[in-house]
């Protein structure tokens, strides 16, 4: 599937600021399902743009503006190619979790982070031990608290921070996409399965659905899943808001320990001022043979261009 993406940030201060500085990750990776076949991400006010890779392998772009501004919008466009996932190997049985080798070569991502912390009574280490108490595989285990993830939250936007604590996601019951990943990253890690953030963007005007998109451009902000390490059988992709196959429609920019690895934008600015910001991703399919269906934009004199080999 050739998929075209167009994120755009404004950030709104409200008085002009001296300087800014900021961290974008944006940018999709290339794997063994997906191709980038070119990007660039574009400011106003234009300034230099230095792209580095984070200890995660995350691209990087450092966007700073050290002259007086009122404004900072960025535009980070790509297109990208991506195919179908491996079908999951043949069931792995849950003892295989435990093996010495293995948990020290993902102890990275068995224990509690900075979004991912359970605690005794919380209720999360205790409904992910009862969901995956009767699995015979690992298949099973993560399917199993899955389901245990989307029982326990139901997808309602605008309702929580990304401070929330999982044991108050649990106790709330609502939550957004990050909160789905962090649940479920949670009580996978609680019961010894290795789990870890993924942020992207997904082709779908409702995440919480599970099926095709029949449009051909939608509107929607970046997405997060999980993945979760299968004794030898590298790492399984699951999106616990919808409950779906992790797919064509999936693109990934970066996986970390939780959101605090993966944040679309970290920055900062002197200056006294506060700070409002919109954001939004539009995204359109098309064939390959298809010209670029990326809506116009106006031209930036700065542009950082990543074309394909």
């Amino acid at each position: 599937m050739r998929l075209d993406i167009r994120y755009r940030m404004h950030f709104r201060y409200s008085r002009p600021v001296r300087e800014s500085q900021n961290e974008v990750r944006v940018r999709p990776r290339d794997d063994e399902t997906q191709r980038v076949l070119w990007s660039r991400l574009t400011t106003e006010p234009a300034t230099q743009v230095f792209s580095a890779f984070d200890y995660w392998g995350t691209a990087v772009d450092h966007v700073g503006v050290r002259t007086p501004h009122e404004s900072l919008e960025l535009v980070a466009e790509t297109s990208v190619e991506t195919s179908a996932r491996p079908a999951p190997v043949p069931d792995t049985p849950v003892e295989g979790l435990s093996a010495p080798g293995f948990r020290a070569a993902h102890f990275e991502f068995l224990e509690s982070s900075e979004h991912v912390r359970w605690h005794t009574g919380d209720g999360v280490a205790e409904r992910a031990a009862a969901a995956a108490g009767g699995a015979g595989s690992v298949s099973e285990l993560l399917a199993a608290v899955v389901a245990e993830v989307r029982g326990a939250l139901r997808y309602e936007s605008d309702t929580t921070d990304i401070g929330v604590s999982l044991g108050e996601l649990l106790a709330g019951g609502v939550g957004v996409c990050q909160d789905f990943a962090h649940l479920a990253i949670g009580m996978l890690r609680s019961v010894g399965v290795p789990a870890r953030y993924v942020s992207g963007y997904l082709f779908a005007a409702d995440e919480t659905a599970a099926g095709e998109e029949t449009a051909d451009v939608v509107s929607v902000q970046t997405h997060a899943w999980i993945e979760a390490a299968v004794p030898g059988a590298g790492w399984r992709a699951l999106d616990p808001t919808n409950g779906g196959e992790v797919g064509e429609r999936h693109v990934v920019i970066g996986c970390g320990r939780d959101y605090s690895d993966v944040p679309p934008v970290r920055g900062a600015f002197m200056g006294g001022a506060s700070a409002e910001v919109e954001a939004e991703v539009v995204i359109g399919r098309r064939l390959s043979d298809e010209p670029q269906s990326i809506p116009a934009h106006r031209r930036r004199s700065r542009i950082l261009t990543n074309d394909p080999p």
